[in-house]
Order: C-alpha cells, then sequence, then structure tokens
C-alpha cells in the first residue's frame, strides 16, 4: 500500500510534539472538513474524541486515485493552500514506482518545488528535514486487493456492462450520528450539523465551504439518492456520470426577494397652460 510504505519513514523523522496520522480528518472551519490520506499534526492541535485534527497541518500528503486526480491538484490543493498548509506531497501511482509531486506555500499558493522519480532525491525541510527518494520508499506499488464479504457486496455492484462501479446506496444516506438538523437549503452546512453522514460507498468524504462532496464512480442514480438524502440542494456531478470524480451538494438558490410594493400614482396637477379667457362660455350665448 502506498499509505503505510510512506507512514514509517516519516514517522521515523517526526519530531516529538507531531503526530503522523493516516486517513485522517482536518477541521479547517465551521463548515470545511478535508481529509489526508497522511497528515502530520502537532499533537497540541488534535481533538479530543480523536477524528480530526483543528487547523492546518504541517505536512499533507494526497495519494492521487482515478476519483481524487482532478481535486488533488485542483481545487482541493488550493483549499489546502487558502486556509495555510505550509506543505503538501501529491503521489502519484503510475507504473512501478509512484510519482511525488512536492509543494510548499510561498505567498499564499502552494508552489511545486520538486517532482519526483525513480532514484531522484530531494532534501525537504518541511515540516523536517527527510531526503524523499521514491525508490526507496515505494519498494514496488502494490495493488489494493479488492474487498470481500459483505462489504464488498455493499460498497460494489455490478453495472449492466458488467462493470464494478461504487455507488450510494439508501442504506448509505442512514447517518452513524447525525448530531444537530441540517439547516435551510439555501445555508450552508457546518461540521456540527454534518456530523458523521459519511456514506460507506463513498471512497472518501468531505465539506468544503458548507458543500458536502463524495469521492468515487457516481451516475443519475447517485444524483437522485443524495437529492432525497439532501432535500432542496443542488447536487452536482463533477465528471460524467459513471466516471471517477466527485458528486457534490450545494446549497439551493436563495428564492428571489419579493418585489417592492409599487408606489400609488401621483394625483395630476391641473394645467395652468390653459388660457381660460378664450374660452367660450356657450351657455352665455
Amino acid at each position: 500500500m502506498v499509505v503505510s510504505d510512506l507512514v514509517l519513514p516519516l514517522a521515523l523523522a517526526q519530531k516529538p510534539d507531531q503526530q503522523i496520522l493516516p486517513r485522517f480528518g482536518v477541521r479547517l472551519a465551521s463548515d470545511t472538513c478535508l481529509r489526508g490520506d497522511v497528515i502530520v499534526a502537532e499533537r497540541a492541535r488534535l481533538s479530543g474524541d480523536g477524528w480530526y485534527a483543528n487547523g492546518p497541518p504541517l505536512l499533507v500528503v494526497e495519494v492521487m486515485s482515478p476519483a481524487s486526480a482532478h481535486s488533488d491538484l485542483g481545487p482541493k490543493k488550493h483549499m489546502w493552500a487558502r486556509f495555510g498548509v505550509p506543505a503538501l506531497w501529491v503521489v502519484e501511482p503510475v507504473g512501478r514506482l509512484p510519482k511525488v509531486h512536492v509543494f510548499e506555500l510561498e505567498g499564499g499558493d502552494l508552489v511545486e518545488r520538486a517532482h519526483l522519480s525513480g532514484d531522484r532525491p530531494y532534501l525537504v525541510t518541511r515540516p523536517f528535514e527527510l531526503k524523499l527518494v521514491p525508490e526507496e520508499i515505494f519498494d514496488q506499488l502494490s495493488r489494493r486487493p479488492r474487498p470481500r464479504g459483505r462489504a464488498a457486496d455493499k460498497a460494489t455492484k455490478t453495472d449492466k456492462r458488467g462493470k464494478d462501479r461504487r455507488i450510494m446506496t439508501e442504506t448509505d444516506t442512514r447517518t452513524e450520528r447525525t448530531g444537530a438538523g441540517l439547516p435551510s437549503a439555501e445555508q450552508k452546512i457546518l461540521i456540527d450539523s454534518f456530523g458523521h453522514r459519511w456514506p460507506t460507498g463513498a471512497e472518501k468524504v468531505e465539506l468544503w465551504d458548507g458543500c458536502p462532496v463524495f469521492y468515487g464512480v457516481w451516475d443519475e442514480r447517485d444524483v437522485e439518492i443524495a437529492g432525497r438524502a439532501y432535500p432542496g440542494r443542488v447536487v452536482r456531478l463533477d465528471q460524467g456520470p459513471g466516471r471517477p470524480g466527485t458528486l457534490r451538494v450545494m446549497p439551493a438558490e436563495a428564492p428571489p426577494e419579493p418585489a417592492a410594493p409599487a408606489e400609488p400614482a401621483a394625483a395630476e396637477a391641473p394645467d395652468d397652460s390653459v388660457d381660460h379667457d378664450n374660452r367660450t362660455d356657450r351657455g352665455g350665448e
């Protein structure tokens, strides 16, 4: 596994006040919670219930999948930068050995410092000093085993073409802990009300600026199910149906403001331009 290959070298390099956390949530604002494949965070930032870190971590490592490829190098990278994450590695599993993109924060943006493959080394200094050599970290890209048993039956189904795809089922939309009720459809969803609404059919679930984002392979059926789970909201696929990517749930458009009542028409003033002296008094003829 790519993630497990990364944990050991990071753990050996970490400082005493730091913690290496695989597949961990990061609470960046009341309406934004992202999930890194590996993060390095200060121990003081870990939440009491142990499922997320508060504030930007020191390092985020993303492992690209077909569903996350666009996001990891696009909108999600920009979000990590906006919230001040100082270092980001994006691992691209290509061929026998993954490639690694190394980004560091500069001027409010995550700037690519290196694009590594094979035995090419690069000395990183954030959040600690480590010689990063893909060939030494990733001996061989392991293939993720297919899930077995009931979990596999729930996570995947076979479409008409015989191809396995992740789906969002009615059972998936149930909550383990719902927390507070959802706000009105025009408002953003906050972390405390989103709670643990994680569909088990999703590869990863995040909250972007109050919008739930589900990674996987989705189609119109999933859009319909998400619409029932989040009534009144706009559900959008960020790619074509049946392709890996993200399904996003956004606030409904606010209804238009009622029109102001029309002002009553002003009474017409008498026309003083009429020459009263030239009027003909027919009654006196």
